[in-house]
C-alpha cells in the first residue's frame, strides 16, 4: 500500500486485525518529533504482515469501515465482489 507522512517523523506503520472473514488495516505514524517542521509530505510503500494469506477474506479500512480495493490495477477488486 502507498501512504504519506510528514518529514519530521519516522514514517508510517500498518497493523492488521485478522478474522476468518476479514482483515482490517490500521495505519499510524511512528516517531513524531516536536518543534518546527517543514510542511513536506513523503510518500512511501508500506507492507502489512499477515498471519495467513489474505485469500478470499474482505480487506477493510479501519477509519471508514469500507472495503479497500486491491488486486490488478484497473481490474475488479476481490474486496468489492
Amino acid at each position: 500500500m502507498r501512504t504519506t507522512h510528514g518529514s519530521c517523523d519516522d514514517g508510517p506503520v500498518v497493523k492488521a486485525l485478522e478474522t476468518d472473514g476479514s482483515v482490517v488495516l490500521y495505519a499510524s505514524v511512528a516517531g513524531e518529533r516536536s518543534g518546527p517542521c517543514p510542511a513536506v509530505m513523503t510518500e512511501q510503500s508500506v507492507k502489512a504482515e499477515l498471519g495467513k494469506p489474505l485469500g478470499d477474506r474482505m480487506l477493510l479500512d479501519t477509519f471508514t469501515g469500507r472495503p479497500v480495493p486491491y488486486g490488478e490495477p484497473n481490474g475488479p477488486s476481490p474486496s468489492w465482489s
